[in-house]
């Protein structure tokens, strides 16, 4: 019943022009069984979360049985697969608490920028030339010393962001719990022993090296992204090694490590600019003004939304603090509930732990028109005070030509919509 009183709510939208509500974050979390095809308890609601979806943009979709969260307690939702904030999840608690993601968070993240790794390691050994390269590169070709001396680069780099991770989780554990008193007295962070501080609380939580730009790290090292078989080979032993040493650290520290696809609401512009700075601008790797977001298929490739999950379901599983994927939407699907179904079905049954559908959800506030408004005019009243909500991030934002920067801005401009692919009438 509460369930159906939000969506219903959602759909009805806020205020008396209904306006699409930007917080909270609505996520349906999804469940074989319970509300995944007709003929199952909840399928209902499942079909309701859909319409919210192709009018609001909420609720995302969590896949409660990803194989990302094995071990949890089918009769416990406290344990059920679940994020907070755009994307960032819990994993297997080293701690005690094991899948339980009530009470738990996102300690701090630090981001890899992998193109600045990437060309640091091509530009030394082009520099060293052949006669001077350790004899380690000598016989394995130049595409190949590029790769391993990344792969060098990028081991140094994570555990420097372990040492990074390690440091403010001190220094947070350091504070008093009076001056974050609710988080604690409330189970907001669970946990907590008054005589041992409150990294009894904060011990259960996330440290999350995160990472940024893999498709133009790619490119770098192997002139292709991860859409293609030779970028996918190498992004995987990329997202290995990240794998192993969160794994690797977890044990040693008994803290949460885990590997975070980073969202880099800002950071895809500013690193674009240094790199830019640095290097230069480089084709199909620095010509525009932001990095892609983590291991994310370019916004700008031509393909379909199932394509996009099959490309993006090879790399989720080895995130543990947090992956999302999603797909671009034209007007076509806003009243094609089946099509919407079918693609959150194939997502779910292609292990993606967490799901999003973009739908454009232009809105006038002068009288109230929702949908997609092409011109700067709206079709209904002609004034032109148009808020254009997109989800930039994991999460919704007012006008994205306002509250973001210039690299978030082009890259949502750029973006294909996946259901052209899909030949479906408006």
């Amino acid at each position: 019943m509460v369930t159906k009183a939000l969506l219903k709510g959602s759909i009805k939208g806020v205020g008396k022009f209904h306006k699409t509500s930007v917080f909270p974050c609505g996520i349906f979390q999804y469940m074989k069984g319970v509300n995944d095809k007709p003929g199952t308890p909840n399928y209902d609601l499942f079909k309701l979360a859909l319409k919210s979806t192709a009018k609001r943009l909420y609720p995302n979709y969590a896949n409660v049985d990803w194989s990302g969260n094995v071990g949890y307690d089918p009769n416990d939702p406290r344990t059920y697969f679940s994020t907070m904030g755009c994307r960032t999840a819990n994993g297997w608690d080293i701690n005690g608490f094991g899948q339980l993601k009530d009470g738990r968070g996102n300690i701090c993240p630090v981001t890899i920028i992998l193109p600045t790794i990437a060309m640091e390691a091509k530009q030394w050994i082009d520099s060293q030339g052949i006669e001077r390269i350790p004899p380690k590169y000598k016989e394995i070709g130049i595409e190949q010393a590029y790769i391993d001396s990344f792969i060098d680069n990028l081991d140094k780099a994570i555990n420097d962001a372990k040492d990074m991770l390690i440091e403010r989780f001190e220094y947070i554990c350091s504070q008093d719990p009076s001056s974050a008193k609710f988080m604690y007295e409330n189970r907001t962070m669970a946990g907590y022993v008054p005589e041992e501080g409150i990294r009894s609380a904060l011990k259960h939580g996330t440290l999350a090296i995160g990472q940024l730009g893999l498709a133009e790290c790619l490119q770098i090292l192997v002139d292709c992204d991860h859409t293609e078989i030779k970028g996918m080979e190498l992004a995987k032993k990329i997202e290995q090694l990240f794998k192993d040493k969160c794994a690797e650290f977890k044990q040693k520290y008994s803290l949460n490590f885990g590997v975070y696809y980073t969202p880099a609401e800002n950071l895809c512009y500013t690193a674009m600019t240094k790199f830019k700075e640095k290097y230069g601008e480089i084709p199909n790797v620095s010509d525009k003004l932001f990095f892609t977001n983590s291991t994310h298929v370019p916004v700008w490739k031509e393909i379909s939304p199932f394509e996009k999950i099959d490309i993006e379901s090879q790399l989720t599983g080895y995130s543990s603090a947090g992956c999302i994927t999603y797909v671009e939407l034209d007007t076509a699907v806003l009243d094609n509930i089946e099509a919407l179904e079918s693609i959150v079905n194939y997502a779910m049954e292609h292990d993606i732990p967490y799901f999003a559908l973009n739908v454009p959800a232009d809105f006038c506030a002068d009288c109230g028109y929702t949908g997609f408004i092409e011109q700067d005019e709206c079709p209904q009243c002609g004034n032109q005070n148009i808020q254009r909500l997109r989800r930039v991030t994991g999460y919704l934002t007012g006008d994205y030509k306002t509250a973001f920067n210039k690299g978030k801005q082009q890259e949502v401009e750029l973006r294909y919509k996946h259901s052209k692919k899909l030949n479906l009438k408006k």
